[in-house]
């Protein structure tokens, strides 16, 4: 008689819960998961952010224990001596390695079948915490950020920390039995910033909850600029931090104003950042040079913003770069005519290169403001706009990171 096969057992990896796309990704591959049937843990080294009360139902949450920091560089150290002794006097801070310890002990307790992990410090964890506990697990890392891009850009405002990270990470995505990269172009980045072999490195679009956003769009919603529908609203929606470039899009609406009336909305930031409770300031402080104060809202984080995309006259990314664009995604999906910089990686693979919403150069306010004119002038067909969100849903992104998580054809990595 035959017995039932178990679904294998699947563990996610945070640094926290902030309302970021690489944490929202894992918490809709949770769900996803959990509705094929696998028991579904999600581990995190931090209980904080905005997300903290969005873990799907029958998930195992974990919250973590951080060990001391001489502890965690100690198990680091005999996870990957080889590394260790090549690059260990770069690492004088012990402290990104105190997730270690526990992490192997879930692993060793626990037995899950795959540990997939999304951002670069809890990639460089699991993949050593794999190799501490000596457990068969399989590491799968993520590649959400274009990094040759991040890194450049935040070297340039005197706050990378990739560059000492480099050879770590490519050592450890090199170990991790797969590295999923959220589109194309982050694929060809990740392969060429870290030397990886190419079959090593598989690209899946990001998974959207086609059908959950569809029904939250329609909830109600109270704000009352959005109640008049007689002057068009700009959303822009995001974390409150310079990769967003939130200023680019004050300055473009503030040349937009100049012509017509308008109104922006800025959906976003996290009160527990002291970094971007800062950003917000400045934004504010921005808005009232520009002389645009009167016509700029702030409403904070919204856990739905979809009844916000739904209504918006026209929705912008200002991003100087990305790994996908998530909320690209959720616009399309709510009908809302779009407008994104053509910034490294994701908008273009969305937008096809310009066919569902206008492209942008990075960093450019005047074209941005022009785009937008124009695009409040000739909005796209919504119809269209939604059919093509539909293409990118939860269902298919599920499925292709099952094969990459669970499949055998997957090879694994050698020491």
């Amino acid at each position: 008689m035959n017995q039932r096969v178990r679904p294998a057992r699947i563990s996610f990896l945070l640094d926290n819960l902030t309302g970021g796309g690489a944490e929202k990704v894992i918490l809709n591959l949770a769900s996803g998961f959990m509705r094929l049937g696998h028991p579904v843990d999600i581990l995190v080294c931090k209980m904080e952010g905005v997300l903290c009360n969005s873990i799907p139902a029958g998930v195992n949450l974990v919250p973590l224990e951080a060990s001391s920091p001489n502890l965690g560089f100690l198990c680091a150290m005999r996870a990957d001596p080889v590394a260790f002794r090549a690059i260990a006097g770069m690492f004088t801070k012990r402290k990104p390695f105190r997730f270690i310890p526990p992490i192997a002990a879930h692993l060793k307790a626990g037995r899950p079948a795959v540990l997939v992990s999304a951002l670069p410090k809890s990639n460089i964890n699991a993949v050593l915490a794999k190799y501490y506990s000596g457990t068969p697990t399989r590491v799968v890392v993520g590649a959400h950020i274009n990094m040759s891009t991040q890194e450049t850009d935040c070297y340039s405002s005197g706050k990378s920390k990739l560059r000492y990270m480099r050879p770590l990470l490519q050592r450890c995505y090199r170990r991790a039995d797969a590295v999923v990269a959220v589109s194309e172009g982050v694929a060809k980045d990740i392969v060429k910033y870290l030397d990886l072999d190419r079959e090593h490195v598989t690209a899946i679009y990001n998974p959207i909850e086609t059908r959950e956003i569809e029904v939250l769009s329609h909830e109600p919603l109270k704000h009352p600029w959005f109640q008049q529908e007689t002057v068009p609203i700009v959303l822009g929606v995001g974390r409150f931090v310079d990769q967003k470039d939130f200023p680019l899009l004050l300055r473009a609406f503030a040349r937009l104003r100049q012509n017509r009336p308008a109104r922006l909305v800025l959906l976003g930031g996290d009160e527990s950042s002291s970094e971007q409770r800062e950003h917000k300031r400045q934004l504010i402080s921005l808005a009232t040079q520009l002389g645009v104060q009167e016509d700029l809202d702030m409403p904070g984080f919204k856990v739905n913003p979809y009844p916000f995309l739904r209504k918006a006259s026209v929705f912008v990314l200002s991003s100087r770069y990305e790994g996908f664009g998530n909320v690209l995604v959720e616009a399309l999906l709510c009908g809302c005519p779009v407008v994104s910089t053509n910034c490294p990686s994701g908008p273009a693979e969305i937008l096809a290169d310009g066919s569902y919403g206008m492209l942008v150069p990075v960093s450019d306010e005047h074209r941005l403001a022009e785009a937008i004119g124009e695009t409040l002038d000739n909005p796209r067909d919504m119809a269209v706009l939604r059919a093509r969100g539909e293409e990118i849903s939860i269902e298919n992104a599920v499925e292709r990171y099952r094969k990459v998580l669970l499949g055998h054809h997957c090879r694994t990595a050698s020491l």
